[in-house]
């Protein structure tokens, strides 16, 4: 399959199929796997009709000069059991009106006990400071989850994103310089989503995942070239918790119901905004196609990954924050 980076022309149709594109006329192209990328590598993949071209603004001093956000955050490596790919990007509609990158994500690894714990967090848009709401709980519940103990039941996983809440109350008032912490403040500048993801590797080289969230964002299991939910997203609703009554943190729903998910070697789990789950669906059309292409058969490196996540597809602007989970060596 080849992927064009032009963008000043629609190479793919809107009906969710996928034709194959031309690289922008007199440009080399480079062979990623079995996806062709056209060179220079900094243009983005065009999905459909592209997004208009434009220069990004800088963050706007109404976000506040700090903590410094930048547009763009790649991580990737490989340790014990795992190998990642995570990326966050700025959207094209923040870029064009100098807002910051409201999603965040958050990794750690606990060596000793062969553990990875990852949070992916959404910034509600609502909310003017949510880039801040969105990196205090991505840090709060990674560190949380890599002290917890060796499994969590319900009442566990509710009592982190409990936590995450209050702690995202309490740095409310420091940020909004508040007398003492309120939760209604907190909720109306700093909101955001929270993803959480705990896995364990297996004896057969696999691997035993557990996903918990507040919020729309999503997990998936690519299997097989199809994208199976696991969690989350607008689309979810049955899970209880992506539904309208619950926004993001600091709301926390009555119960939060953990869901376990075993990842076969071969296989790819998935954690994600809206940003990319919206576009994504149900994983049948060009995007779909574009990500099961890139992480099917190979781990892409950390800039092919952040590269096809920063794909331009019009109308779906939103922030973007993936990672990817592969049993190591499968």
């Amino acid at each position: 399959m080849r992927w064009t980076t032009r963008r000043d022309k629609n190479t793919e149709p809107d009906d969710g199929t996928t034709s194959p594109a031309a690289s922008a006329p007199g440009a080399d192209s480079a062979e990623l796997g079995s996806t062709t990328i056209g060179w220079p590598p900094g243009a983005p993949i065009v999905v459909g009709t592209p997004t208009p071209v434009f220069e990004p603004k800088v963050v706007d001093r109404e976000f506040g000069k700090v903590p410094y956000r930048p547009d763009t955050v790649v991580d990737g490596w490989s340790s014990g059991a795992f190998t990642v790919r995570a990326a966050s990007v700025r959207g094209y509609l923040h870029r064009y009106g100098g807002a910051p990158r409201q999603d965040d994500f958050a990794l750690a690894v606990d060596a000793e006990r062969d553990r990875l714990t990852v949070a992916v967090a959404d910034g509600v848009s609502s909310a003017k400071h949510s880039h801040i709401g969105s990196s205090t709980v991505v840090r709060y519940a990674t560190q949380w989850l890599d002290e917890a103990p060796e499994s969590l039941d319900d009442g566990g996983w509710h009592t982190l994103f409990k936590s995450a809440a209050w702690t995202l109350t309490q740095h409310a008032a420091t940020v909004l310089a508040l007398p003492e912490a309120d939760a209604e403040q907190a909720e109306r500048m700093l909101a955001t989503t929270l993803t959480c993801v705990v896995c364990t590797p297996l004896p057969d080289g696999g691997l035993s995942a557990v996903v918990a969230g507040v919020g729309d964002s999503g997990a998936w299991l690519l299997a097989d070239g199809k994208f199976v939910p696991v969690l989350g997203g607008k689309q979810a609703s049955a899970s209880g918790l992506s539904s309208s009554a619950v926004v993001g943190l600091p709301r926390v729903p009555n119960t939060v119901t953990p869901f376990p998910v075993i990842v076969e070697p071969g296989q790819v789990l998935l954690v994600g905004t809206d940003g990319f789950g919206d576009p994504l669906g149900g994983g049948e059309g060009s995007v779909g196609a574009l990500f099961a292409e890139l992480l099917g058969d190979r781990v892409p490196s950390q800039l092919e990954f952040a590269h096809a996540l920063d794909f331009s597809r019009e109308t779906f602007d939103d922030d973007r924050t993936l990672v990817a989970i592969w049993p190591r060596n499968s």
